[in-house]
């Protein structure tokens, strides 16, 4: 039975290490597991997940200081229209290959000695995007990592092909600092479309996927949307993801990209620190 004291003591130990789990709480305060569940349920305490984040040195802030300055003052001056900044991103996503043993039971009076067969290398699909206030443009889909070559042959090109003049005279264009971006002839093949108005190295930051409207928005919806209709095909993947980017509306997108101010102030607030718990 729980009573006052042991729920205090529970309590207490909670707010002392608060990464505990509930057997380490069972264990230290004397309780069965499902007591100690009990308690945290009557203590309101929720488990949260952990965000793992990279750790930021003073010349990283700075550099997020100096962006996040940057287009606030470009918007506010009318320098820059928001609604024509192009972010870019690319993300893996996997196709099976991975049993998790703890959720694939098959429940019988005798062990019926069952194995499922898998694929030494799982199908995995690249997909690419840019997204601005007005929509996304992609997915383009690749196989390998990502070259300069291929960055240009397979990205870049079919990118441009999608882009309306509009876009070209007067859209920037934002992408993170990997070599293959940042090559020779990716950043010619780029200047010969946007010129100066590339947001790369020099600009954009490392380590700030929490400014990357592809990086907090775009991938955590593909993922949750399409694993959750649990494709059986690599053609099934690749339709699914082409479907969900196709489903995001003009409206979400502004919402998105209005959020971007909101984690540019925070992230002027935290000293160009990491500003999740600003949000």
């Amino acid at each position: 039975m729980l009573t006052v004291e042991k729920l205090d003591e529970i309590g207490a130990r909670l707010e002392t290490s608060p990464r505990k789990s509930l057997a380490q709480l069972a264990q230290e305060t004397g309780v069965s597991e499902s007591s100690a569940r009990n308690a945290v349920q009557l203590l309101h305490e929720r488990p949260y997940e952990i965000t793992l984040v990279h750790k930021l040195n003073n010349t990283d802030r700075e550099a997020r200081r100096n962006f996040v300055n940057w287009y606030l003052h470009g918007v506010h001056a009318g320098e820059i229209d928001p609604t024509l900044i192009l972010f870019s991103g690319e993300a893996w996503f996997h196709l099976g290959g991975l049993v998790n043993s703890q959720n694939n039971r098959y429940w019988s009076a005798e062990n019926p000695m069952l194995i499922q067969e898998v694929p030494l290398h799982g199908v995995k699909v690249g997909v690419w995007c840019a997204m601005s206030a007005t929509r996304i443009i992609g997915p383009i889909f690749f196989s390998e990592t990502l070259n300069s070559q291929r960055y240009v042959t397979q990205i870049l090109t079919p990118f441009f092909e999608q882009l309306s003049d509009y876009e070209r005279t007067y859209a920037f264009f934002q992408q993170d600092n990997a070599s293959s971006r940042t090559a020779n002839n990716s950043m010619h093949c780029l200047q010969s479309v946007f010129g100066d108005r590339i947001i790369s190295r020099g600009l954009w930051p490392p380590y700030s996927p929490d400014l990357n409207p592809c990086d907090f928005y775009l991938w955590p919806m593909l993922r949750d949307k399409v694993y959750g209709s649990n494709p059986h095909s690599e053609d099934d993947l690749k339709e699914m993801i082409q479907n969900v980017v196709f489903s995001v509306s003009t409206a979400e997108l502004q919402r998105v990209m209005n959020n971007l101010f909101d984690r540019c102030d925070a992230c002027l607030l935290a000293e160009g620190d990491h500003f999740q718990q600003l949000l």
